[in-house]
């Protein structure tokens, strides 16, 4: 009788594992455990403070009071409508610089140290600076917006350009790409997770920054009304609004961003 040896038994070479399972194992109780400790330390915290910081059952209590409430709505489509223009204008303009500063050594020697200074000024910085500009009308908060997240879009895409593969420019010039056939069979497809990872960290620093802009000079929007429930010493609203905008930013995020990506990098999957 033959017997057949199971695959990789003889040559000593392990049998592939099977689909969908993953190698580095399970990781959602490690991520449980992560939330338990993290809850636990804020109602630790909220002991200490002896009633200043609101405990996890406060908080849960003020849940469907703030999302119920009208001002939630619209300050939260407020805040939406800004991000969504210091987003655009961020990631357009630090694609654009980036693309030039990988492509031409001038721009790049011009450009370099004023994002290298750029990237150290703090946030607050460019809000006050555009306030004493502008004054505190609506445009103040998107220009300092703007300012604050290019330096981020343009140090990725610049790296992302200045990674690429050299000789794949040089197989277009041979076989006579037109500009349109090489940006989008040879530029996007080696720029494109470059890209993604600018518009991810646009969007990541643009929502946070103009939650920061509203709080300090803006009188509508979810970072207003954040500040105002501190102000008002109702400290169980304030990191309620803040949960629901923090939960609405990331369905956003795995939404729009998540899916452009994946449709984006469909073609390496191939």
């Amino acid at each position: 009788m033959t017997v057949v040896a199971p695959p990789g038994a003889v040559t000593g070479i392990a049998s592939p594992p099977r689909r969908g399972r993953r190698a580095g194992g399970p990781t959602g109780l490690p991520s449980l455990v992560a939330l338990v400790l993290l809850a636990a330390a804020w109602e630790l915290t909220a002991f200490l403070s002896g009633g200043w910081v609101p405990s996890i059952g406060a908080i849960l209590g003020s849940l469907p009071g703030v999302v119920t409430d009208p001002a939630t709505l619209s300050n939260a489509g407020i805040t939406l409508y800004r991000i969504a223009i210091a987003f655009v204008g961020a990631t357009v303009i630090g694609s654009v610089l980036g693309i030039a500063m990988g492509y031409n050594r001038i721009v790049e020697a011009f450009f370099r140290p004023i994002v290298v200074i750029a990237l150290a000024v703090p946030d607050p910085v460019y809000v006050i600076f555009a306030i004493l500009v502008l004054g505190t009308e609506e445009s103040s908060g998107i220009v300092a917006l703007t300012l604050a997240v290019v330096p981020f879009a343009v140090t990725v895409v610049h790296s992302g350009v200045r990674a690429r593969d050299v000789q794949l420019d040089e197989l277009a010039r041979v076989y006579r790409f037109s500009p349109l056939q090489y940006v989008t069979q040879v530029l996007v497809r080696q720029v494109a997770p470059a890209l993604l990872v600018a518009a991810r960290t646009s969007f990541a620093f643009s929502w946070k920054i103009v939650v920061l802009v509203e709080a300090m000079s803006q009188p509508l929007g979810i970072g207003s009304q954040i500040y105002t429930a501190f102000r008002l010493l109702r400290y169980d609203d304030m990191v309620a609004t803040a949960l629901v905008f923090i939960v609405v930013m990331r369905v956003v995020d795995a939404l729009l961003l998540g899916t452009a990506e994946r449709r984006a990098l469909a073609w390496t999957r191939r």
